[in-house]
């Protein structure tokens, strides 16, 4: 199993550089021709749209299986100090997929539950904002057939 957002991380990336860029420029317009009421809300409208993306966290996410050992690599897209992270455990350990939804389902935190010597542990969660609803729910669904059966009862 091999899952990347790269595609749909670099289109939306480009799709904002050219909404906000277009938006400052639309306010320096305005500004110019003394226009101060339509910039203010065209201004608060830019910053709604700031706080949102803030709120929802586009994540770049790679997920991948590779002999037994699940790894995933994910950062934030829009930090100002982009750090990346990574962890990997293997699939024998894991115990459970937990996907907690937040913003009318708009943001979806995926956390990895697994299995050590003293309990379970649960990894920091991977936010899926930056990917498709359709994706999501196919990686969710493809991330819980990884879950080991229970031998026995």
């Amino acid at each position: 199993m091999d899952f990347s957002n790269e595609k749909g991380v670099k289109q939306l990336r480009i799709f904002l550089l050219i909404t906000g860029a277009s938006s400052l420029l639309a306010m320096a317009i305005l500004v110019v021709f003394e226009l101060f009421t339509a910039m203010v809300i065209l201004g608060a409208f830019f910053l709604v749209i700031v706080l949102v993306i803030n709120l929802l966290n586009f994540q770049y996410v790679k997920i991948s299986e590779d002999r037994n050992k699940l790894v995933v690599k994910y950062y934030s897209v829009f930090a100002f100090e982009r750090s990346f992270e990574t962890f990997d455990f293997s699939v024998v350990q894991l115990r459970d997929i937990v996907v907690e939804k937040y913003f009318l389902g708009l943001k979806w935190d995926l956390k990895f539950v697994i299995r050590v010597q003293r309990g379970l542990a649960e990894y920091p969660p991977v936010c899926l904002s930056a990917i498709s609803f359709g994706q999501r729910s196919k990686l969710v669904k493809q991330l819980k057939n990884l879950i080991p059966q229970k031998q026995g009862a």
